[in-house]
């Protein structure tokens, strides 16, 4: 009994060691904690007939915080084409000038994002704003494309208050699939795309 306990804890240990090592490592601050730079890139994630979600919301709202504040000058909404616009126009929306927003639509996956910002090859400073526990994966990738953003996190300290089961049911699952898309990236399971030569779309 002992040994299988200690062949389940070691596999266990094995199994997260990526993940905790980029949590450990991965340097990450809020909004107000951002230095300067040239734009703010907000990561996608899944529109709904043409419905942001409250965690995607999260992000451009830190996007559109940053923006007010002067720290960067430029919003990046990286998604598919019609997630992308969904993006813009909810920038549009909370104020933000068309001139100030450049449009990435060809991010599938999150490794494209990361592609999509190399390939501007303008060397531009950039923050990468996403939750918190999606931010470590993030910078795995975007290491791979010899990035060095900052990493930004937009969880909202007003979020609708949730049991303790429920909090450690989601944070558990989403600890796990972060795992093992980290797992499938050193893998090389999940895609590592070649960086293309892309040109800005601005709307």
């Amino acid at each position: 009994m002992r040994k299988a306990m200690g062949v389940v804890l070691a596999s266990a240990a094995l199994f997260f060691a990526p993940s905790v090592w980029l949590h450990l490592s991965t340097p990450i601050v809020p909004p107000s904690k951002a230095g300067p730079a040239n734009v703010a890139l907000i990561f996608g994630a899944v529109v709904r007939n043409g419905t942001i979600s409250p965690l995607h919301q999260e992000r451009l709202d830190a996007g559109i915080a940053l923006f007010r504040t002067g720290t960067v000058a430029r919003l990046v909404v990286s998604n598919t084409p019609a997630a992308a616009e969904a993006m813009r126009k909810y920038l549009n929306t909370q104020g933000i000038p068309a001139q100030a927003i450049e449009l990435d639509t060809q991010a599938v996956r999150s490794p494209d994002t990361c592609s999509f910002e190399a390939g501007i090859g303008a060397g531009r400073s950039v923050l990468l704003i996403s939750q918190r526990f999606h931010l470590p994966r993030l910078a795995l990738h975007c290491r791979r494309y010899a990035l060095h953003p900052q990493y930004v996190m937009a969880d909202s300290p007003t979020r609708a208050p949730n049991s303790l089961s429920t909090k450690v049911r989601v944070r558990t699952g989403r600890f796990i699939r972060e795992t093992m898309l980290i797992w499938g990236t050193l893998l090389r399971i999940y895609p590592h795309h070649p960086i293309p030569q892309k040109t800005v779309k601005r709307p």
